[in-house]
């Protein structure tokens, strides 16, 4: 199934100047850039950004909590609504401080292929060969040290729903290209490579 997806490069990954290592990974396997702009988050921007669920709060709790607890240490948090929020305010703080590099794009499965690319929310724990992975290794221990949200260069929608969601903040209908692109054919024409 052809879906889309955002991806927005950080603050980190645009003042590391890795925009183009990160476009050029995704161009790479095969996926379809359909929008992109550098833009300076607004705070209403990020707010509606970062959705603040109990879901959302009980899920970056649960990967800190369990990261911690497998190298033995003791989490410094018990609520994880407190640490959610905190969090989140953190994350709206690092996005709005310099410009970011929004971008959508589009492929097979483009939402879990993206994800699986980006690598764990944990460069420190991303698997070799993946965005994080490869490019950083900031771990939750030492953003939590200093106060801040992990710096891990990239955002990529979770899943379809959110995709959705998110291509509406950051970009309207008219800011969303359609055109033919070589994959089109080569990767999606099933009659492409038959002998004619």
């Amino acid at each position: 199934m052809i879906e889309k997806s955002l991806v927005l490069i950080k603050p980190d990954g645009v003042q590391r100047g890795l925009i183009s290592e990160i476009i050029g990974r995704f161009e790479r396997v095969g996926l379809k850039l359909v929008a992109i702009k550098m833009v300076h988050p607004t705070h209403d921007d990020v707010e509606k950004h970062y959705t603040l669920t109990d879901e959302w709060m009980l899920g970056v709790y649960t990967k800190a909590k369990a990261k911690y607890e497998s190298v033995g240490e003791k989490f410094p948090f018990t609520d994880h609504q407190a640490y959610g929020k905190s969090i989140k305010e953190g994350l709206v703080n690092f996005l709005k401080s310099s410009p970011v590099v929004a971008m959508v794009w589009e492929g097979e499965t483009a939402v879990s292929l993206i994800r699986k690319m980006v690598g764990n929310t944990e460069p420190a724990s991303a698997t070799p060969g993946t965005i994080r992975g490869d490019l950083s290794h900031d771990s939750y221990a030492l953003s939590n040290t200093q106060n801040r949200p992990i710096r891990n260069l990239v955002h990529a929608s979770g899943n379809v729903k959110e995709a959705e969601h998110e291509i509406g903040i950051w970009f309207t209908d008219t800011e969303l290209y359609k055109y033919e692109h070589v994959n089109d054919r080569v990767q999606y024409d099933p009659d492409w490579f038959l002998s004619k």
